[in-house]
């Protein structure tokens, strides 16, 4: 065959793990946001990780992550975002906003839907969540995927996730297939064109 040309890199192509992001406008934004979020060590497990990942414990408005979760700065800042509409449907279909998040999954070195043979996912990366439930004063926790039909805790539920999509790359829920049965998955895959899936 012949011979490689000089000019052209050798060996893997950089991997998301491996790009370093400049953060610094989105690290101000969170601040503007009152997202409380700090640095930690770069995460990498071979194909898994990210170069500047932060450990975000608060949400604007004091919203609780419980636990903390592993997020890249734009995967934060989506999160922020839609937590303030978050709260607004709340207040709207419950009469109270939610304190907490609760979180079953931020970064993990794993497969989608935890299947070793499948492409990594966006969690692999620290760019994805799973929010478990949320908590309210006053009220019962509402676990995704647990609200009967009919109920204002369905309606919110609907809702949130609705608008999660406007913030989010992806968004995947009860309905989407039986690895989302009890969670909202949401993450920031770049997708050609733009595109979108919400289901």
């Amino acid at each position: 065959p012949p011979e490689r040309p000089a000019d052209l890199p050798s060996g893997p192509a950089p991997g998301p793990a491996t790009v370093v992001p400049d953060d610094t406008a989105c690290l101000r934004r969170l601040e503007r946001l009152g997202v409380k979020a700090e640095p930690v060590a770069p995460l990498s497990d071979g194909l898994c990780g990210a170069m500047k990942p932060l450990r975000v414990t608060e949400l604007p408005d004091g919203v609780a992550l419980a636990p903390a979760a592993t997020l890249t700065c734009t995967a934060a800042e989506a999160l922020a975002r839609w937590s303030t509409e978050v709260r607004v449907i709340g207040e709207r279909t419950l009469g109270k906003a939610p304190q907490t998040f609760r979180i079953g999954g931020s970064y993990e070195c794993r497969g989608q839907n935890h299947d070793p043979s499948a492409k990594l996912s966006e969690h692999a990366y620290a760019n994805g969540i799973d929010v478990m439930g949320f908590t309210l004063d006053g009220r019962s926790p509402i676990a995704v995927g647990a609200s009967r039909e009919g109920t204002p805790e369905a309606a919110f539920e609907a809702a949130v996730r609705g608008r999660a999509c406007g913030f989010f790359r992806t968004v995947l829920g009860p309905g989407s297939d039986p690895a989302h049965a009890n969670h909202l998955h949401l993450d920031e895959r770049e997708r050609p064109a733009g595109h979108r899936l919400c289901q």
